[in-house]
């Protein structure tokens, strides 16, 4: 389904929640898209609701800890995206690009270092882990985490091509990728 047939079928109505629903992110992301590997099994637009994720390890329980009065358990139940310039598609099979709309309230937090946080700190964590122990290589990483992430400027750290961790929210909405002809034609629909 096409960027027309969402607006010209019953999912107009689709529209018009993000439109209200999302307008937060409309404005502070300046036209730049966030996009998201989502399961093929989904709708063309979906809503989907945040859930916490149950896995953990040394690198979240790191991240937790430097981020715990952002949110408790950040890592497990943040939305991670990234803008379209450095979003890659997943190699798995089961899961196809979706743009990405917050709803209003949602809060973000970036490094314009890191597009893919789980790959680019892993190296680190281990290297610091064996070179400091695991307790002084936790303080220091999660020092460097709290003064590298920002949570101002949103549209910055998309265009920059950072990956975006959205939390705060109990669900967003999703639009498959393949549906939209032009991102910026689906922007000023929603404008």
């Amino acid at each position: 389904m096409r960027v027309k047939e969402i607006i010209y079928n019953c999912n107009i109505g689709n529209l018009e929640l993000i439109k209200k629903q999302c307008s937060q992110f409309i404005d502070e992301s300046a036209g730049f898209p966030v996009a998201k590997n989502l399961p093929q099994t989904y709708e063309d637009f979906q809503k989907v609701k945040v859930r916490k994720r149950k896995h953990s390890n040394a690198f979240s329980n790191t991240f937790n800890g430097a981020f715990k009065d952002e949110l408790n358990d950040l890592r497990e139940r943040a939305i991670f995206v990234n803008g379209w310039n450095t979003f890659e598609e997943s190699a798995e099979g089961g899961v196809e690009p979706f743009y990405v709309f917050p709803i209003n309230g949602f809060k973000f937090l970036y490094s314009k270092e890191v597009e893919n946080s789980t790959q680019n700190y892993k190296q680190v964590f281990e290297s610091v882990f064996c070179q400091m122990g695991e307790e002084s290589g936790k303080e220091v990483l999660a020092d460097l985490l709290r003064f590298t992430y920002v949570s101002e400027n949103l549209s910055t750290g998309i265009e920059s091509g950072a990956e975006i961790i959205l939390y705060g929210i109990p669900y967003y909405y999703a639009l498959r990728e393949s549906c939209i002809d032009s991102y910026d034609e689906l922007l000023t629909r929603l404008v």
